[in-house]
């Protein structure tokens, strides 16, 4: 590593370090052709100052926002894509546990607890909150959470979302580590002010690493890299559910948020130094898998974009997957916030059998949003159209879901209500891998504005189901009233799933069309194996 830095901008030495000609002011020598080159005078080239040529249609881009630790290449098993994909995993456990802290940390700051003072045990308390209080503080996450959506979606699309991604995920590091500070300083608004701005730097997150892929995810990857990233968020929220039993016995409620937010920066600074925006400012990348990515490239980065604000909002294919996000959102905030609270008043659980039992939906979604979108990518899409592949997929995964919920409105046993939960969730993973991909299928130059604007709506059912749940559920005790709570969802579901069927499509917009997205439906044909129409665009 230190060699690029002493050689570089010396003459003949490139910005990875590796010298293309003579140096010290020798006159640059013309490399010879591959062909030209044979083994025996490999070695008397390396010496005579003819190295390093790259590849016929390789190019490089400088690469001023970032940087790189390493210049060799990653094993051959291992495409810099799929590394990229598993730190946006780890990223996205990180970002849900720093979500969920608050959750789990409340539950100690307003127990009452035994402390012995003097010889005498006395009961301390560290706040006493109301019950509005808390929900006002857990929803305080949301307020800033939504606001950053669409905006978020911009930056990454004019300024690159990797970049967006990790200084996303650093804001919001450093927000939880200032969280108890803040909190014990100023009191409750304290608190609600931190919340905030950890949602507020949380929420240019998912429609950041988007745009990302749509310099990095091949069309007959998309649900695989996409769903494979965002399944790190449903790890995440497991392992918050875990902390219940495992951290809160043996650390302090402060400790959860520094312990979060000093892991969130190590994974920063791991991000930050590994690959590039781009595959064209890559040092690590295979020659294999740069010529690959660049016949299924959706646009090259320096082209300026001009967003089609008016058509993006009219377009019904848009409103098919707001619609989606929306529904399959409201099933997951329902259980991700009531769950404790059902299990806990209406089941009867203990504390740490309810952690331990409340932590299994979300350990299946996990892992169907992980190998879901594999699964779709190397089953459905070979022989279906991209169309046909997203609409199968949501509307078996939403049907589904649907069916779950509304058998846990008739369910009756502590294990009925479980199974249902966890079938339910399970099928909400894979259905990532069909609507969530779709922003990438119909518009890949703006996919990130597109995430963001239906990650706006699917943030809504973060602020109204808890308060519609309270609403209907006067009676934390009643399971029937938590019945109607679960029908509710299962009905929402299944206008999904039919608006969906009646709107989706897979097909790349007029008003997002381009001289690049051209070229990628043209790849899609043949990488389909004439699966797809060709490049045949649509209107609303």
């Amino acid at each position: 590593m230190l060699h690029m830095f002493r050689l570089w901008p010396c003459k003949g030495v490139d910005r990875w370090g590796r010298m293309t000609g003579k140096l010290l002011g020798d006159s640059v020598a013309k490399p010879k052709a591959p062909s030209d080159v044979s083994s025996d005078d490999e070695g008397q080239a390396m010496l005579s100052g003819e190295l390093h040529q790259e590849p016929q249609g390789r190019r490089r881009k400088p690469n001023p926002w970032g940087f790189s630790i390493y210049q060799r290449h990653l094993p051959s098993w291992l495409p810099q894509r799929f590394a990229l994909c598993v730190l946006a995993h780890l990223g996205f456990v990180l970002l849900y546990i720093m979500r969920s802290n608050m959750s789990v940390a409340v539950v100690r700051m307003t127990t009452p607890y035994a402390v012995l003072e003097n010889d005498h045990l006395t009961t301390r308390l560290d706040f006493d909150w109301t019950l509005p209080q808390q929900g006002f503080l857990l929803s305080s996450f949301f307020f800033g959470y939504i606001l950053t959506q669409i905006p978020g979606g911009y930056l990454a699309c004019t300024w690159g979302g990797r970049r967006i991604f990790g200084l996303g995920l650093f804001g919001a590091s450093l927000v939880s580590i200032l969280t108890p500070m803040i909190g014990i300083s100023i009191g409750f608004y304290g608190f609600a002010i931190a919340r905030f701005f950890c949602g507020f730097f949380e929420g240019v997150t998912y429609p950041a690493i988007h745009s990302m892929w749509n310099h990095w995810a091949p069309p007959l990857e998309r649900a695989s890299l996409v769903s494979g990233a965002f399944s790190g968020a449903y790890m995440g929220a497991a392992l918050s559910m875990a902390q219940n039993v495992t951290a809160l016995p043996s650390m302090s409620w402060q400790e959860l948020f520094y312990v979060s937010g000093c892991y969130s920066l190590l994974w920063c600074i791991v991000w930050f130094a590994w690959g590039a925006e781009d595959p064209e400012e890559d040092p690590m990348i295979t020659d294999q898998e740069f010529n690959y990515l660049m016949e299924n490239k959706a646009r090259h980065w320096e082209d300026k974009l001009n967003i089609p604000w008016r058509k993006i909002l009219l377009s019904t294919r848009v409103w098919a997957i707001n619609i989606c996000h929306f529904a399959a959102n409201w099933g997951f905030y329902t259980i991700l916030t009531e769950l404790p609270s059902f299990m806990r008043y209406a089941l009867h659980y203990d504390v740490k059998e309810m952690a331990a039992v409340a932590s299994l939906p979300f350990l299946a979604m996990a892992l169907s949003a992980a190998f879901g979108g594999i699964f779709i990518d190397k089953t459905l899409l070979r022989f279906l159209s991209t169309t046909y592949t997203r609409k199968v997929t949501v509307c078996i995964t939403f049907l589904a879901q649907m069916m779950f919920f509304f058998l846990a409105g008739k369910a009756t046993e502590r294990h009925e209500f479980v199974l249902c939960f966890v079938g339910a969730l399970f099928f909400g993973g894979l259905s990532w891998a069909g609507f969530s991909a779709n922003h990438l299928d119909i518009a890949p130059d703006y996919a990130s504005v597109l995430l963001g604007i239906s990650n706006t709506f699917g943030t809504i059912p973060g602020i109204v189901s808890p308060l519609l749940t309270s609403y209907i559920v006067d009676q934390k005790d009643d399971p029937a009233s938590w019945s109607v709570v679960f029908l509710i969802s299962g009905y929402i579901y299944a206008a999904a799933a039919f608006f969906y069927v009646m709107f989706g499509s897979g097909e790349i917009q007029d008003w997002a069309n381009s001289d690049e997205s051209q070229k990628l439906t043209s790849s899609r044909k043949k990488t389909n194996n004439d699966a797809e129409t060709g490049p045949e665009v649509h209107s609303d």
